[in-house]
């Protein structure tokens, strides 16, 4: 089974609890440098969600991951939560952050990723504006409402919104019984023993399909600074053996990017492209 791997392409100072003081110093560029190296050495492809500001910054970067053959794929412009925006502010975020990030990569946009997950289940708005600018796919809405869930509020499977868009959602895996995590992610590479994620990610295999996995740049990076306090340890926690977990899971199982993985039911070809996407209202 194929399954799908996706990278949130931002810098440590975009974590909205991080207070900066100044010009940040910017480790983004590095960092998923490292991760083109990692997946290159293993002849695997994902799909890049870049920032609109890091692709403005770095247009050579998001031209290099397309060159390679990745999927660049939107994650917003500012890192603002959707939910915490107008729809007149969404609808302009959004747009600016196709403009730019199609603009450094040269190629079209197909997917969105909102920051921090902030398009909640059940909330249309947002997947209407999505649908309006031209994507094919949303990929920003958990299938439980806050970890650790013991209701699945939604598919954990890809599934088709009202308007036609596509919702492709991360891999949440039942643990026990009862509980629902999104330990498909940097998160759950960092800090679970291979042996629990290799059972969970079997299970998930068997109950649902193929896998959407999910990580950033920042958590290749141990020098890296974070916003202090407990609430913060996860994302500290487990940065240094990353590079080698997520090197066995790469040698492990079989990845490819998002459109490519679900093409046939976005409607792309094999290699997730098929030309030009809408214009942009």
């Amino acid at each position: 089974m194929v399954h799908a791997l996706s990278i949130d392409v931002e810098d440590w100072y975009h974590d909205s609890d991080v207070q900066v003081s100044g010009a940040p110093e910017h480790r983004v560029e590095l960092n998923t440098l490292r991760l083109l190296d990692l997946l290159a050495a293993h002849g695997v492809q994902a799909t890049f969600f870049f920032l609109g500001e890091v692709a403005q910054r770095f247009p050579a970067l998001a031209r290099r991951v397309a060159e390679a053959g990745h999927e660049v794929g939107s994650h917003g412009y500012a890192h603002s939560r959707v939910m915490q925006m107008t729809r007149a502010e969404f609808r302009a975020d959004v747009a600016r952050s196709l403009r730019t990030i199609e603009d450094a990569s040269g190629r079209p946009v197909w997917g969105y990723r909102a920051p921090y997950f902030s398009i909640k289940a059940g909330v249309q708005w947002p997947i209407e504006i999505l649908a309006e600018s031209g994507v094919r796919y949303d990929a920003s809405i958990l299938a439980i409402d806050r970890p650790p869930g013991l209701e699945v509020v939604c598919p954990r499977a890809p599934y088709r919104h009202q308007n036609g868009l596509w919702e492709v959602p991360v891999a949440v895996l039942r643990v026990g019984p009862f509980w629902h995590l999104p330990l498909a992610s940097g998160t759950g590479l960092r800090v679970l023993p291979r042996r629990l994620l290799d059972r969970y990610v079997r299970r998930f295999e068997r109950e649902v399909g193929a896998a959407v996995f999910y990580l950033h740049p920042w958590e290749l990076d141990p020098d890296s600074p974070t916003a202090a306090g407990l609430g913060r340890w996860l994302l500290r926690v487990g940065r240094a053996g990353l590079p080698r977990n997520l090197d066995a899971l790469l040698r492990d199982y079989a990845f490819a990017p998002i459109a490519e993985v679900f093409a046939e039911q976005l409607g792309l070809r094999s290699d997730g492209r098929d030309g030009t996407r809408a214009a942009l209202v």
